[in-house]
């Protein structure tokens, strides 16, 4: 559906909530670690960062009923996918195949991406310095995110015959996750990743993959926030343009 390739092989894996959170706090500080030996941040850039990792640290904890399945990276050139079992039978999820399908087409996604640029997006996403990169300026989550969602709903429409959703929670949803659901942090993301995935399929469908894949190899085709955030179009006509950016 994506037109791009996946690792050999795809590494899907299941772990504790606990484990993965501690995985998640030793990777951001080894990410961390390597990043400021990489590009000498001023000492102001250093201690933002470290707020970023507690920071971080602080939503993961709190929100992880939410996110049964992430790509990661948690050793280096090694992106595999983590599906969360509590996370999903919080969620009222765990037998719900459909489901699961639409997660593991997500993530699988993302792995996609991680091949396609060499691992390039995931770096600028994840970065701890985006002004040291020369990506402060652009809104990698938006393409990344927008892409994975626009091609979960193709995958699961080839699948099931027609998009599966998770507009409503499961009935078998832990009140936890209830409350989670509806939280406005939540409801902000959830619409801005329905506006990224339109516009992806805006994209995809007036210029064709080809084209649009060119943007994980060409830093320029990716989305500018002050785009992201108002005029869309400026960025549908760069990342469909038939020449280099």
């Amino acid at each position: 559906m994506t037109g791009l390739p996946l690792p050999d092989p795809v590494v899907i894996r299941t772990m504790t909530v606990d484990n993965w959170l501690k995985e998640h706090e030793k990777s951001a500080q080894r990410r961390l670690t390597v990043e400021t030996e990489e590009l000498d941040p001023s000492q102001r850039e250093r201690l933002a960062a470290q707020a970023k990792c507690r920071a971080m640290h602080t939503f993961l904890s709190t929100f992880w009923p939410t996110m049964a399945a992430e790509s990661v990276l948690f050793e280096a050139g090694q992106p595999e996918v983590v599906l969360l079992p509590e996370a999903l039978q919080d969620a009222g999820r765990l037998h719900d195949i459909p489901r699961l399908y639409k997660a593991l087409g997500h993530e699988m996604t993302h792995q996609a991406q991680y091949m396609a640029s060499g691992g390039a997006v995931w770096v600028a996403q994840e970065t701890f310095f985006p002004a040291r990169r020369g990506t402060a300026g652009r809104d990698y989550k938006f393409l990344l995110e927008g892409h994975a969602y626009w091609a979960d709903r193709q995958i699961t429409a080839k699948v099931f015959g027609k998009p599966v959703s998770i507009d409503e929670p499961s009935p078998l949803a832990s009140d936890r996750y209830r409350r989670l659901f509806t939280m406005p942090h939540r409801l902000v993301a959830v619409e801005g990743h329905r506006r990224a995935a339109a516009c992806v399929a805006e994209t995809v469908d007036a210029y064709g993959l080809d084209v649009f894949n060119q943007v994980w190899t060409d830093p320029d085709r990716v989305p500018l926030r002050e785009e992201t955030k108002g005029d869309l179009a400026a960025w549908t006509a760069r990342a469909g343009s038939p020449e280099p950016a």
